[in-house]
């Protein structure tokens, strides 16, 4: 148990988006081969959704979760207004996502589903440690709801050794990670630590130090510092070192990613976000 929760309070789940969305007939045959889990809490109408294990209706009061790729299309036959969270998880927890047997919904109260899903939305284009931390703590407030029905919260088998791992990783992602280091943590050889980590979580370590190292630079690219100074913190030998390898991993450079950073708007024909309904 103690296990589950130290791993889960360690999971890095990126928020792509957070709205409330009022929609109708024009959400027919909409095919969503989407990278990010999503989560939807229904709070008026109704509407269906062919998955890859068969047919979710999407019904009033409810709290759906939602794996990433399993959506085939969807159906709104009046009316369907829903908050919605999309979810971008790091490899490791996308993973993790994927061993748990989560139910699909759940109910949920509106007072609760309005208050949790309406403070996540406000903060969601709040760009401060403030925001952030408060985003990552009411997500997973609301993940926490899918849990309690579990049978054994239990981090899949082997993935509990690993904890102490990840926190390495966390807490020196600023600098060089060396694999002997990580090893060490575990009291494991290099090579079969390396090859145990990538059967375990389907991503090789060096892929997912990567990848932590690029969420912590669009994090930093997101205030004010200069990318000289991101390059510096994240020991790069220069801004220029730093740009090769940021464009390498997102095919974007560090200026171009801060351009689309400020500059989302949505697109015309595209589905209007509306207030809150409160």
């Amino acid at each position: 148990m103690n296990d589950f929760y130290n791993f889960f309070q360690s999971a890095k789940l990126d928020v792509d988006m957070a709205a409330y969305l009022d929609i109708g007939t024009e959400w027919k045959h909409m095919v969503s081969a989407f990278q990010y889990v999503r989560i939807y809490y229904i709070r008026s109408g109704s509407a269906r959704l062919t998955l890859t294990d068969g047919i979710l209706p999407l019904e009033e009061g409810y709290m759906y979760f939602i794996p990433a790729f399993s959506i085939l299309n969807g159906t709104c036959d009046h009316h369907l207004g829903h908050y919605f969270i999309h979810i971008i998880p790091d490899l490791v927890t996308e993973h993790f996502l994927k061993l748990l047997p989560l139910q699909h919904r759940i109910k949920m109260d509106r007072d609760t589903a309005d208050y949790l899903f309406c403070l996540l939305s406000k903060t969601f284009n709040q760009r401060s440690f403030y925001s952030q931390f408060a985003m990552d703590s009411v997500l997973k407030l609301i993940l926490s709801y899918f849990f309690e029905n579990m049978q054994e919260l239990s981090v899949p088998s082997g993935m509990e050794r690993f904890t102490k791992v990840f926190e390495y990783i966390d807490s020196h992602i600023n600098e060089k990670i060396h694999i002997k280091d990580l090893s060490a943590l575990v009291y494991m050889d290099d090579a079969y630590f390396s090859n145990l980590f990538k059967k375990t979580f389907g991503v090789s370590l060096q892929k997912y130090i990567l990848e932590k190292k690029t969420d912590k630079a669009r994090y930093l690219l997101s205030t004010d510092m200069t990318i000289a100074d991101i390059a510096n913190a994240l020991d790069f030998y220069d801004a220029a070192s730093f740009t090769n390898f940021f464009k390498k991993q997102t095919n974007l450079t560090p200026k171009d990613f801060r351009k689309q950073l400020f500059t989302l708007k949505p697109q015309k024909g595209s589905l209007t976000f509306v207030r809150l309904p409160f």
